[in-house]
């Protein structure tokens, strides 16, 4: 069995959170069936948004600092409960020599797997996740039209997605319920939870839409993988290529 890493902090509670669901969603009968996992809980890491949009300190050294030291300790791969943080994975990956799984990646494969005739799926996260396209470009690759919300309305959005990092959790689900409203009217079938802090408040039981949780889809992902003796290769070389491709 394969050993999971988790490069955490971004927020701490999401990290958390992901830890609690590869053990959760672990079929075991005792101690010893659960998957090996190293959870690094950094909640230091400097500001990815304002990195990108102000210029401010870049979270990449200490990303590549926890990548490696992970690495160091045994984990045979990566995930990191953040959407933002994927757009620094290729400047971590030519530092470490274990691959990351992709949350995007595993999102729009369980899309086309689960719900196949989907035509339009709408994105809730942050203003970088959404600006940068890493939930829309591989959706549109699949031929999936991607709905966002207005730029008024991606405000309230990052609104809500700081105050649940602050606790206000109640005042952001309101604000992202409604959001995700206005995303269905606008002809989503379904709604990828593009931020992990929205998981936090609106849960699937409690909706009357389709949300999809990436956090849970990479947990499950993560256990599966963690006993295939194959895909470390299969991960790698695939991070290569990609790595050639953008050279």
């Amino acid at each position: 069995m394969k050993t999971i890493g988790i490069l955490g902090g971004m927020g701490p509670e999401a990290t958390n959170k992901l830890a609690t669901l590869i053990t959760s969603l672990t079929p075991v009968s005792k101690d010893q069936d659960h998957v090996p996992v190293i959870s690094f809980n950094n909640s230091q890491i400097p500001h990815r948004i304002n990195a990108i949009f102000h210029n401010t300190k870049s979270p990449v050294p200490e990303m590549i600092r926890m990548a490696k030291g992970l690495e160091m300790l045994g984990a045979d791969f990566l995930i990191i409960p953040c959407n933002t943080a994927h757009y620094f994975i290729p400047e971590i990956q030519t530092h470490i020599n274990i691959p990351f799984i992709n949350m995007m990646d595993e999102t729009v494969k369980f899309i086309v797997n689960n719900y196949p005739d989907t035509k339009k799926v709408g994105i809730l996260g942050t203003n970088l996740t959404i600006k940068m396209g890493l939930y829309e470009n591989p959706l549109m690759e699949k031929g999936i039209e991607v709905v966002i919300p207005s730029e008024d309305e991606e405000e309230k959005v990052m609104e809500a997605i700081y105050g649940i990092k602050g606790g206000l959790k109640d005042k952001g689900k309101a604000i992202l319920i409604d959001a995700a409203k206005n995303l269905i009217e606008s002809g989503a079938e379904v709604i990828i939870a593009g931020c992990t802090e929205i998981p936090l408040v609106l849960h699937q039981e409690n909706l009357n839409f389709i949300l999809l949780d990436p956090s849970k889809i990479v947990a499950e992902s993560a256990i599966n993988l963690a006993s295939r003796e194959e895909f470390i290769e299969e991960q790698r070389i695939h991070e290569i290529e990609i790595l050639e491709e953008e050279e």
